[in-house]
């Protein structure tokens, strides 16, 4: 499906617009009356869960905000006579498929794509009807951009580069950064494009009272140590266990006790892993409830035992707010905004926490958007980490790495096999 494919029109059915609706935008659209009643039902119907609910929400904004741009055919009860249907139920899924008939009747049976990614309706729409179905697989693209290039340089290249180092020779973008090897495939050095010069990496010693000295594992995480250092805002996304989220906390509170900042603000979404059941009713306040989630197991894990955290907490060193509470709070000058699991957001939740910082403040946001993203609502192009990445690299104030190996344990890797 291109834009360039003018001569076509897609009719979609209801479950395209649950699942992808951002996918056809740019393209001429048709939808059958029977889906805009169908999104309504499905919106406030609670034997649908949360997530199909929140979609048929969202279809029916963009359907309602894009007026004009699509095309209803209205469903008309007299057609089964006309098309000699009277053999056929009058479901829901026939509904929409004569209102696709008649689309391809008044456009020419060939100008019309009906898509659906239901198998039902394919197959009336296609035995029944004879309409030119497409099957639709939402398709999630990965992003190429992963934060740095690996550039194997033979010694002549590199006494060019190294006497040239004003020159953006491998068309690196602001904030993104260069790992030179040699032929033998070995690390010679790294450095991050500032838009005007090769910068070398951040050499300074990482370590607080809470942590032993940071010691990089690989070049990765030392490209992830520099951009924390350097730029308002850092996005890193890894696997579990690449150690994302121990670099972001050790990294901040060596910031706070240098006297860079003052505080460490947490900002998370209490979201259940997919596929685990929820165990219902969290006894205390907002506060308790937090670290009775992940993100309280996850800095427990870290700061040596919950009481660690809860002491941090009294110093006023760290403050743990829940995304649902963020509206009309503000990331002060002297703070850190750290958003962990942020592959659990959408964009509009991911812009309402930015919106929130102040200029002095700095920003660290990671997860894992390509393999632990656990809710329907979060996948694709609403994924706030994947839209962060995509909207913001190559401006001055931002910067990104992908983490590339697990550092946890051999265990860990092997999870990965599964």
């Amino acid at each position: 499906m291109t834009e360039g494919d003018c001569l076509q029109k897609y009719f979609l059915d209801t479950n395209i617009l649950l699942e992808d609706i951002e996918h056809f935008t740019t393209l001429p659209f048709i939808i059958s009356s029977e889906t805009l009643v169908e999104l309504e039902n499905i919106k406030t119907n609670r034997n649908k869960t949360e997530e199909v609910r929140v979609a048929a929400r969202k279809a029916i904004k963009w359907l309602s905000d894009h007026h004009g741009e699509y095309e209803v055919i209205v469903y008309n009860s007299s057609v089964w006579s006309l098309l000699y249907l009277d053999h056929i139920d009058d479901t829901p899924d026939a509904k929409i498929c004569v209102c696709a008939k008649l689309a391809a009747i008044n456009n020419k049976d060939d100008n019309i794509v009906f898509v659906t990614h239901d198998l039902s309706c394919r197959n009336i729409a296609e035995k029944i009807f004879g309409l030119n179905v497409e099957w639709f697989e939402n398709q999630k693209e990965e992003i190429s951009y992963n934060g740095f290039i690996e550039q194997t340089m033979t010694d002549e290249e590199m006494a060019y580069f190294y006497e040239h180092q004003n020159e953006n020779t491998y068309n690196l973008l602001i904030n993104e950064y260069l790992i030179i090897k040699n032929v033998s495939g070995e690390l010679i050095d790294s450095y991050r494009w500032t838009g005007e010069r090769h910068e070398g990496l951040y050499k300074k010693s990482i370590k607080s009272t809470l942590f032993d000295k940071l010691k990089p594992k690989d070049i990765y995480q030392s490209l992830m140590v520099d951009s924390i250092m350097n730029n308002t805002i850092t996005a890193v996304s890894a696997k579990a266990g690449a150690g994302k989220s121990l670099i972001s906390l050790m990294c901040a509170m060596h910031l706070i006790e240098t006297g860079k900042y003052d505080h460490l603000v947490i900002l998370y979404n209490p979201t259940k892993a997919k596929g685990a059941f929820d165990q219902g009713y969290y006894a205390g306040d907002a506060l308790q409830k937090g670290l009775q989630q992940s993100v309280g197991n996850m800095l427990a894990t870290k700061f040596g035992d919950q009481f660690g955290v809860e002491l941090l907490i009294q110093q006023g060193k760290l403050k743990l707010v829940s995304l649902a509470d963020c509206r009309g709070m503000e990331i002060r000058d002297n703070e850190i905004l750290y958003m962990t699991e942020c592959q659990n957001t959408t964009v509009e939740l991911i812009k309402l926490a930015l919106s929130r910082v102040s200029s002095g403040a700095k920003v660290i946001i990671e997860g894992d958007y390509k393999t632990q993203v656990d809710s329907y609502l979060f996948e694709g192009s609403n994924n706030g980490l994947r839209r962060v990445i995509e909207a913001f690299k190559g401006h001055e104030e931002f910067g990104y790495v992908e983490l590339q190996n697990i550092w946890r344990s051999k265990l860990a890797q092997l999870a990965e096999l599964l």
